[in-house]
């Protein structure tokens, strides 16, 4: 069983003068679908993977065996989870696999 995870950048207005469009733009909404069904979550850039992987957990409700799963990129390169949205370049329109880790299950 996968999780796919796309992300899709906000938008946010040009107006500098405004805190709200500036925190917008630091923003991705990432579409996560899980057993064909999608949901969203908005996450700011500077967020760990595994505050992303938690979220995306606890948004299907799944309960059993949740240490064992990461996010991958579609290209089969896991996320570390220490790292960032943003240093992993979770761009608008990517799709990120929630899926079981190798190396967590052992």
């Amino acid at each position: 069983m996968e999780i796919v995870v796309g992300a899709v950048e906000a938008h946010g207005s040009s107006d500098r003068g405004n805190h709200q469009e500036d925190v917008h733009e630091h923003s991705i909404t990432i579409d996560v679908i899980y057993n064909g069904l999608a949901k969203s979550l908005t996450v700011n850039k500077e967020d760990l993977i595994s505050s992303l992987l938690q979220r995306a957990i606890a948004l299907f409700g799944i309960t059993q065996n949740q240490h064992t799963l990461s996010l991958y990129t579609s290209e089969g390169v896991e996320l570390q989870d220490n790292s960032t949205v943003g240093n992993a370049k979770l761009k608008k329109g990517e799709q990120i696999l929630l899926r079981p880790s190798t190396v967590k299950a052992g």
